[in-house]
């Protein structure tokens, strides 16, 4: 906040970059996004990335939240600007934790499962949809933790 260069130390257990002459804290709390499990008669729903963060590699649909946007508002969005479809149903089933990217900002992943409507196609920052049945997800092809992470727990609910 004043100018001076901030130092790394350790509070509370965590790494915290403080301004020793002001006292100000970075604390890099995590930025929300949500995650659209699809799902339907097919299996579930995957979107190659066009951009980086891991380029090329599968995912779901979803994206960061924007200012002064609720969760809903923001799957909804996302949903339609990256596969031009609309939420039928949503149902929240938990959080996920990640990076954006190796060395990337901390992300807290609001994950969904959505059933949707309309014809799906690939948008914005997706260059392919494809949907997976269960047994033939591409695993090693999953560029964030999270998503995988969020898939096997969805898998092992149903």
């Amino acid at each position: 906040m004043c100018g001076t260069r901030l130092h790394a130390g350790r509070e509370e257990r965590f790494q915290r970059w403080r301004c020793p002459r002001c006292g100000w804290v970075f604390y890099g709390n995590p930025v929300p996004a949500t995650v659209a499990i699809v799902v339907g008669r097919r299996g579930i729903l995957m979107c190659r990335r066009a951009a980086e963060p891991y380029r090329g590699t599968w995912d779901l649909a979803g994206g960061f939240l924007e200012a002064d946007e609720s969760p809903e508002r923001g799957l909804r969005r996302e949903v339609r600007e990256e596969l031009g479809a609309r939420v039928l149903r949503a149902r929240f089933r938990g959080f996920v934790v990640d990076r954006y990217g190796r060395g990337g900002v901390p992300v807290l992943g609001l994950i969904y499962e959505v059933r949707l409507a309309g014809r799906i196609s690939a948008r914005s920052d997706v260059s392919e949809v494809r949907w997976f049945a269960k047994d033939a997800i591409p695993w090693r092809r999953i560029g964030f933790a999270s998503i995988r992470r969020a898939l096997r727990a969805h898998l092992r609910a149903r």
